[in-house]
């Protein structure tokens, strides 16, 4: 028999979401056990924090959407006609988010072996809130729909999931894994900025919860980063996003017991978390990084980043010069503020677009060192429109020594020009065409050896509105972000995808293959000599 006092006591918790929350739902763990849900110390500091809009930004396994999912169904519960919605990358992904509701859902009145009085008054409780004989006797508490992609309460209340959920009021909208969808999905993160987040009124409250990926580029990249800067201006608006940051230091599991040898390139990387972020690691901590980051390889600062600007640096799986600006970021190597040398020779490199992008280099080469400028892309414009991105570009850095455009660029047009034919009527001389590489992975690897004496300038790292009023992803960016795709055609292979970065790192690749070809002439020689070369 259940105590009558502890009945009534801890039916005088339900007000109390907090209580709620850590007391009446089981979950199931990692071990595929149940057990009463209890926030951890991440979550618990979500949930203190919590604010209308909430950017998310977080390592691995930290448990923010098992958070989310149980808040969302407390909320249901006691909130008549409250209104929630989840978007996950895929529909399975969000099905898997909302079997979590449900099993909280079903176990409510679970009574586990062995119970004491406690757990026996908490499912007592559980049974008054699935029975409707609890905190309101006017709402009946059971779900009257259960469909794959809604779970609605008869209190009026309910959930449901898509991919986008443009339409309709939300007052909670949790949104999973934006970066992912950011960077394979790019229409779809749109819509869901401009559709699903409308959705839901000032007073209301949305989750955007990810683990990053694609660099400093994408609408989850934008809004993270503008929750960001809003830490810095005071007090938030309602339609302001608060910005939580949760690394792998925040899960007290990742540390491993014992003795075991860090290489000594992790021990400067743990050197470097100390000096200049103040991070001072335990032992197992170290021991537990290090062992990780051997099966996780490169992927290892996105799945499980120490810092947010460790975040924000890393590409993204089958990234084809990730490791490779991973290393320039670590030497300083990426956003530099050196000058260009005037009494050098300045180029361009260019990849072609008509109906599609059309992107440019600037570069300088001397010193053995290779030096990217500036950058610049767009699509959908007449050639002039670049010819004058030329010509500025001329003003503020002098005379461009020779422009090197792709094979393409010498085919004729129905009316019997070629693309060099239309620059130099635009005023663009100095045009050399690069010859057709048979295999793309030769140019790759060209520009891969390029980028070990590679600096990219600041400038190369801005992201500009296009006449069209869109915002092109920065040369850089482009460059972490070009990737592989799986092909079929009989055989299966990899290869570059061609998407909205391809076009710049095509542009840098075609100066990898200009200089491979010998064609800005000796460039062990002195500068006067290789100017009269080059004439």
């Amino acid at each position: 028999m259940i105590n009558q006092l502890m009945k009534t006591t801890l039916r005088g918790r339900l007000d109390d979401p907090l209580w709620r929350m850590n007391h009446l739902y089981w979950i199931e763990n990692k071990r595929g056990c149940l057990q009463r849900f209890r926030m951890n110390a991440a979550q618990r500091r979500l949930h203190r924090d919590l604010w209308h809009r909430n950017a998310v930004l977080k390592a691995r396994q930290l448990g923010i959407s098992t958070y989310v999912a149980i808040y969302m169904l407390d909320r249901c519960l006691f909130t008549p006609n409250f209104h929630a919605g989840i978007i996950d990358k895929t529909l399975p992904d969000a099905e898997q988010k909302l079997e979590k509701l449900r099993f909280a859902w079903e176990h409510l009145d679970y009574l586990p072996p062995h119970p004491d009085d406690k757990e026996r008054a908490l499912a007592y409780l559980g049974s008054l809130i699935k029975q409707h004989t609890g905190l309101n006797r006017r709402n009946v508490w059971h779900p009257a729909t259960d469909a794959r992609t809604r779970l609605a309460f008869t209190n009026g209340s309910d959930v449901r999931l898509g991919t986008t959920l443009r339409g309709g009021t939300l007052q909670l909208l949790h949104v999973s894994e934006l970066a992912h969808v950011s960077v394979h999905a790019p229409w779809r993160a749109r819509e869901i900025r401009t559709g699903a987040i409308n959705t839901v009124p000032a007073e209301g409250t949305i989750i955007l919860e990810s683990t990053h990926e694609g660099g400093r580029y994408g609408v989850n990249y934008e809004i993270t980063s503008q929750a960001m800067q809003n830490a810095d201006v005071g007090e938030l608006s309602p339609l302001d996003f608060r910005f939580f940051f949760f690394s792998w230091l925040d899960h007290p599991e990742y540390e491993l017991k014992g003795s075991g040898v860090v290489p000594e390139n992790m021990g400067e990387y743990f050197d470097k978390l100390s000096d200049e972020y103040g991070v001072e690691l335990t032992s197992g901590q170290k021991l537990w990084y290090a062992r990780m980051a051997r099966t996780m390889g490169p992927a290892m600062r996105q799945e499980y980043p120490s810092t947010p600007d460790e975040a924000f640096s890393t590409g993204n799986e089958g990234a084809i010069y990730g490791a490779w600006f991973m290393r320039l970021r670590e030497s300083g190597r990426i956003g530099a503020a050196f000058d260009y040398r005037a009494d050098e020779p300045l180029y361009t490199a260019w990849d072609l677009g008509l109906s599609d992008h059309t992107a440019i280099w600037l570069v300088q080469f001397y010193g053995g060192q290779v030096y990217w400028l500036n950058h610049y892309s767009a699509s959908q414009l007449p050639l002039e429109h670049y010819a004058a991105q030329i010509r500025t570009w001329q003003e503020r850095y002098g005379p461009v020594t020779t422009h090197f455009l792709p094979h393409d660029a010498a085919h004729r047009d129905p009316h019997g020009q070629s693309y060099v034919e239309s620059l130099a009527r635009c005023g663009i001389h100095s045009v050399r065409v690069v010859p057709r590489t048979p295999d793309v992975w030769r140019g790759i690897n060209a520009l891969r050896n390029m980028l070990d004496k590679s600096w990219f300038h600041r400038d190369t790292l801005h992201q500009r509105l296009n006449p069209q009023g869109v915002l092109e992803p920065s040369g850089v960016t482009c460059l972490e972000m070009y990737r592989t795709a799986d092909c079929t055609d009989g055989v299966v292979r990899e290869a570059p995808l061609h998407d909205a970065f391809s076009h710049s790192a095509d542009a840098a690749r075609m100066f990898a293959e200009a200089v491979s070809h010998g064609m800005l002439g000796s460039l062990g020689a002195p500068h006067s000599l290789r100017r009269a070369r080059m004439r």
